[in-house]
């Protein structure tokens, strides 16, 4: 076990850091900042194969001296900024200008200036594209040693459904979902609860607690020539759902899970050493795992890299 939860978070927190130099000095030679219309905010960051499609859009402007992307000065208004980034992206999905976009969602992310206000919204699919910040929620429903049969914590693991987009047939947190508009962080726990696993919302609303928050910045892959190395600062916000084995029990309902295990602990580590969990559930896990004491810095030698690199301090103003 020792060392290889480090391992797992450099697989979710992947771009690099100033201080490692070169790595730092390559992506910042191989990106452009997506800046707010006025040129006071960086927002987030692109590949040069985005920036070359996105050239033929009024409403951007580019420098490729200082490699910045710019919105048109004329987008001065949340309104506008909306119509223009749903026109461009409705239109780059119809040229099949890019993979990305053929998982969309006719979902809303929000883009937060420096306020904490919405600064545009964008679909779903196009928001890796622009480099932004994208958040969701997730949710450990676990069954505490005090109620356990056995006196031993459990959680309950779903294994995503074989015909998913994104990470097929890999093990979940036991409900998770992306922060779209209009819902808040509480409506998104509710209705996730019971579209992923038909938990009453009742029942959610007195046994879920907010537990902390993530964040990091995922790369499939640390290049910046295709879709692998779009780069996606995230923020995950975690919530615990203690639940029992008798009552409230999750099943699959909208077929996002083929269905659900009760694991006890020993067994989630095994199979979070194996790499059987999507990579950013695996970090809520573990994130839960040091919480709850089963990682301790006695056993982990590499322990504050990983809770320090599970909280990244981004360079872009978030919610």
């Amino acid at each position: 076990m020792s060392g290889s939860f480090l391992k797992w978070i450099t697989c979710v927190d992947v771009a690099p850091y100033p201080h490692e130099g070169d790595e730092y000095l390559v992506q910042s030679r191989s990106t452009y900042v997506l800046k707010s219309h006025d040129g006071g905010m960086s927002l987030g960051l692109l590949l040069p194969i985005v920036v070359d499609k996105l050239r033929q859009f009024d409403e951007f402007l580019v420098d490729d001296r200082q490699r910045v992307l710019k919105l048109s000065s004329e987008l001065n208004t949340l309104d506008k900024r909306n119509q223009a980034i749903a026109r461009v992206a409705g239109t780059l999905r119809q040229q099949d200008a890019f993979d990305t976009l053929r998982g969309w969602r006719d979902e809303l992310y929000v883009v937060y200036d420096d306020r904490k206000a919405p600064y545009f919204m964008a679909e779903r699919a196009f928001c890796p594209l622009l480099g932004v910040v994208m958040y969701g929620v997730h949710i450990i429903g676990y069954v505490p040693p005090n109620v356990s049969s056995n006196g031993v914590l459990k959680i309950w693991v779903p294994r995503r459904s074989a015909t998913k987009q994104t990470y097929p047939g890999m093990l979940d947190n036991t409900v998770a979902g992306g922060l779209g508009y209009p819902y808040g962080l509480q409506e998104t726990c509710l209705k996730e609860c019971y579209e992923e696993a038909g938990l009453d919302p009742e029942f959610v609303k007195q046994n879920c607690k907010s537990a902390g928050v993530l964040s990091y910045m995922y790369q499939h892959a640390r290049e910046y020539e295709t879709e692998a190395g779009l780069i996606q600062p995230e923020v995950e916000y975690v919530y615990d759902l203690t639940m029992d084995e008798e009552n409230n029990i999750p099943h699959p309902v909208d077929n996002e899970a083929e269905d659900f295990k009760l694991m006890p602990v020993d067994e989630v580590l095994k199979r979070l050493e194996a790499g059987e969990f999507k990579p950013n559930c695996g970090a809520v896990i573990i994130d839960f795992l040091i919480r709850k004491g089963f990682i301790t810095p006695e056993q982990e030698p590499n322990y504050h890299e990983i809770v320090a690199r599970l909280h990244r301090l981004l360079p872009f103003p978030t919610m």
